[in-house]
């Protein structure tokens, strides 16, 4: 399986910031869970009640298990941006290798620029291949996530004006690692790089 060749820019990276953990089954429609974030004011406020992660833990067939990984990923890099914790420790439970060093690097430039992420976005992941087919080890996801509803934010307040989102191909390679699947490939494409 080859790796994805496109990288995670800084608006690439707010695309999986503002992207929520929601689980579809083919012909239903995607979940969309709100952030806990919704303003700047209301970092200081309590967030609602958690939304269950999927577990890194192996259970049910290759493909749900494919991609509780990958919407687990999802998960806290959207928590990591919402505080713009470049170390925050659930990134390492669902993504390793080259993954997990361009969503460090992403939440790290957004920390440096002094933003947070907030927001919904939409996922439509699906598994495209699992390797060997028999007892994988190896899969590719192909997600066309909107994310014309989420955003970049000043922390402080003050404007932003962040790139518009909308419908973005990502493509996620994922290994079982130690009998968890993590996601360690990554590429997240421009808005107009998919249709639903």
């Amino acid at each position: 399986m080859t790796r994805t060749t496109a990288t995670i820019t800084l608006v690439a990276g707010v695309a999986l910031a503002a992207t929520l953990a929601a689980c579809t089954k083919n012909g239903d429609p995607p979940v969309v869970l709100p952030s806990a974030t919704s303003s700047p004011s209301a970092a200081s406020t309590p967030a609602p009640t958690a939304t269950p992660v999927p577990s890194a833990t192996p259970t049910g067939t290759p493909q749900q298990q494919v991609l509780a990984a990958y919407l687990g990923m999802q998960n806290a890099y959207v928590r990591a941006t919402e505080l713009a914790d470049p170390a925050h420790l659930d990134l390492a439970k669902y993504a390793g290798g080259d993954a997990l060093r361009l969503l460090t690097n992403g939440l790290q430039a957004i920390h440096d620029n002094g933003l947070r992420g907030r927001g919904v976005s939409v996922p439509h992941p699906r598994v495209e291949s699992l390797q060997p087919a028999n007892a994988p080890v190896k899969a590719r996801v192909r997600d066309c996530m909107d994310t014309s509803k989420s955003e970049l934010y000043k922390a402080n307040g003050d404007p932003y004006k962040d790139t518009p989102g909308g419908l973005r191909l990502v493509i996620a390679d994922l290994e079982r690692l130690n009998g968890v699947w993590k996601v360690t490939g990554l590429g997240v494409h421009e808005v107009g790089s998919c249709k639903l």
